[in-house]
């Protein structure tokens, strides 16, 4: 520990974790002060990182304004008490409170020196937040104060970050004005009891948010009388974050106690996937840099981190690697609702990994990640990571240097250096709570989901991902009486080994319509779909699209080049990204650049480009048994009965 860090607070009565709750600290110093220790392993990474915040600050700062013309109170974004209101402007003062403190600061890059970063942009902002909080004496401009909120905790943990990191610069009444808000949203938080859920909406992401105020509130605090009340509800809260239902019985000791004796309930399946927002989401798998950031408080105020901290996020991250690909970012078996192209948010996932886990293939996704998100800073002039359009998300600008600048801070807590290869993840992986399974060879990723959602996808191993996350990817759409009919999934039977899989599903739209299909993967890439298409009721459709699938073209994407190069049959086609258009034509073979498809017989194959961004990107939709127009089906009868294979060339 003492390689990397030297603290003068707290050699000798830092609150250890022996046992809960710990005494107080007894100390001349009125908050925990941090100093890291230059680390050579992985500086050039480190440097990387610090140049895209620096660039990233310098687009924020075209931001900032006074607000109410009082030079005083600066803010980022329009003023209100919600979410978009608060949570840009903490995560921002924490981004200026980081290059305030540390690294090698270049007021070329960030445009203004760090002196005035402090004084005019950072204090400002911080008072501006602490004046409006429900214990400040203001209200935001729709006539509310921010706190109390089911998110609020979250914004005042970066509150607490950017006002520990500059504590020396911070004049009196911002310092005491922070930890009334740290304190106020820490005693609501000790004070209530972790929730737990599973199905559809995990509560692991906001019980790891929740527990970082009561972090902060010991290191802003740590002379406080409540300090052990914190500390206790701290560990308990970050703990609940990654439970498992096979953890109500482990006898693994976390903290000086067995796990099923601080059991409280599961908030993850036992195979370590996680569900948010109705569907198995990778990207709230990965929120997990939440608890992680807890473990970094720790470690940067010289404390032996609570082993609750990381209880279980190797293994997530474990899972997290099937997903990732070439350019840092995921495959998604079950969909994406989010932005697409979150790339950067995702670097201090891989640091932690790196730095904490020593887990080899980080390094490989950390690179990949860093690569991307230069690759998107210098689209934009001023500094931009996100493109205008490319995330909807309010706080994605200042959030991604947040992510930043945790991932800079934990690579100096690394122990090693890790050879920078390839960790080539091949082979299948049944996710059995989740429902889904992957194959993932090394040039593509097969994937069948039968849970949350239904979808069946082929992935290429590129930075170049040419299949969009679409939610029916595989199934498609059959409307009846002017509706999408629901898709559910009656029965599946699956079949795995080690470098194949067979999956068999009976997939219902609606009450109308049945499709019996069986997906099989190869050990060389191949993915074949096969699909009999029934009317279980007597219907009229109005139109039919199966075997269809998603296809990214975007014109400002660093890794697409805005046009898709399109076969059907013996027809090629240059699409252009967001022009509009429907290609169409009777054959039993298609092509995507790099993707073939070729069917059994032939087919009416349509082609429909996108004209305007969904969810943050342009998705075009290759159908590959399109049945246009009005038909009257009887009950019984087969509509189709095609078999698919796709590969890449």
């Amino acid at each position: 520990m003492n390689a990397f860090l030297l603290l003068t607070l707290l050699l000798s009565k830092a609150p250890q974790n022996d046992s809960l709750p710990s005494s107080s600290i007894k100390s001349k110093q009125d908050v925990l002060t941090c100093q890291l220790k230059e680390n050579k392993k992985y500086q050039n990474e480190q440097d990387r990182i610090y140049l895209l915040i620096e660039k990233q600050v310098h687009h924020l700062r075209g931001d900032l304004q006074n607000w109410n013309n009082d030079s005083s109170m600066k803010l980022i974004t329009k003023s209100e008490s919600i979410e978009q209101g608060i949570r840009p402007n903490t995560t921002f003062a924490g981004d200026i409170s980081f290059l305030c403190r540390f690294g090698k600061y270049d007021a070329g890059v960030v445009g203004t020196t760090r002196s005035n970063l402090l004084k005019n942009e950072l204090i400002p902002v911080l008072r501006y937040l602490i004046r409006t909080h429900k214990t400040g004496d203001l209200k935001t401009s729709d006539g509310r104060a921010w706190g109390d909120a089911w998110q609020s905790a979250h914004w005042a943990s970066a509150l607490g970050n950017a006002a520990w990191w500059s504590w020396d610069g911070l004049p009196d009444d911002v310092k005491s004005g922070v930890r009334k808000v740290v304190a106020h949203e820490a005693d609501r938080i000790q004070h209530t009891t972790p929730p737990h859920q599973v199905i559809s909406d995990s509560k692991s992401e906001e019980n790891a948010w929740n527990s970082q105020v009561l972090s902060e509130a010991l290191i802003l605090m740590p002379n406080d009388s409540r300090y052990a009340q914190w500390e206790k509800a701290l560990q308990k809260w970050a703990f609940s974050s990654y439970l498992r239902a096979a953890d109500s019985t482990s006898k693994t000791v976390i903290d000086h106690k067995t796990v099923s004796e601080q059991y409280t309930g599961a908030n993850i399946y036992d195979d370590f996937t996680l569900e948010n927002h109705d569907i198995v989401h990778p990207d709230y798998m990965g929120a997990w840099i939440m608890n992680a950031g807890n473990d970094l408080d720790y470690l940067m105020t010289g404390r032996k981190p609570f082993d609750a901290f990381l209880y279980n996020l190797p293994n997530i991250y474990n899972d997290e690697k099937k997903f990732f690909l070439p350019d840092g970012g995921y495959c998604y078996p079950n969909g994406q609702d989010w932005a697409l192209f979150r790339n950067a948010d995702w670097m201090p996932v891989h640091a932690t990994a790196v730095a904490r886990f020593n887990d080899p293939g980080a390094v490989y996704f950390l690179h990949a990640a860093l690569e991307t998100a230069e690759k998107m800073q210098a689209r934009n002039k001023d500094g931009a990571i996100y493109a205008p359009g490319e995330n909807y998300f309010a706080s994605a600008q200042a959030h991604v240097g947040y992510w930043l600048v945790q991932a800079w801070l934990v690579l100096h807590f690394a122990q090693k250096e890790l050879p920078l290869k390839d960790p080539q993840e091949t082979g299948v992986t049944y996710f059995k709570d989740g429902k889904f399974i992957i194959h993932r060879t090394g040039t593509v990723i097969h994937s069948v989901s039968w849970g949350a959602k239904t979808m069946i996808q082929l992935m290429p191993v590129a930075k170049d991902h040419i299949v969009s996350p679409d939610d029916r990817n595989g199934i498609g759409r059959i409307s009846i009486n002017d509706t999408v009919q629901r898709v559910s999934v009656k029965s599946f039977d699956v079949k795995e080994s080690d470098s194949a899989f067979v999956v068999r599903l009976l997939v219902a739209h609606g009450k109308y319509m049945e499709a019996t299909i069986e997906c099989a993967s190869t050990p060389d890439g191949r993915l074949s779909i096969q699909e009999t298409l029934r009317a279980v009721k007597a219907c009229n459709t109005d139109f039919i699209e199966t075997l269809s699938f998603g296809i990214l073209n975007n014109p400002n994407w660093v890794y697409e080049t805005g046009t898709r190069s399109l076969q059907i049959g013996q027809q090629q086609y240059m699409v252009k990204a967001g022009a509009g258009g429907v290609y169409s034509a009777e054959a039993n073979t298609a092509g995507i650049d790099k993707l073939n498809f070729t069917l059994d017989k032939l087919s009416f194959i349509t082609y429909k480009t996108a004209t305007r961004l969904d969810r943050s990107r342009f998705t075009d939709i290759l159908v590959l048994n399109a049945i246009p127009g009005k038909h009257e089906w009887k009950e019984g009868e087969v509509v189709s009965q095609k078999k698919l294979v796709i590969n890449v060339k």
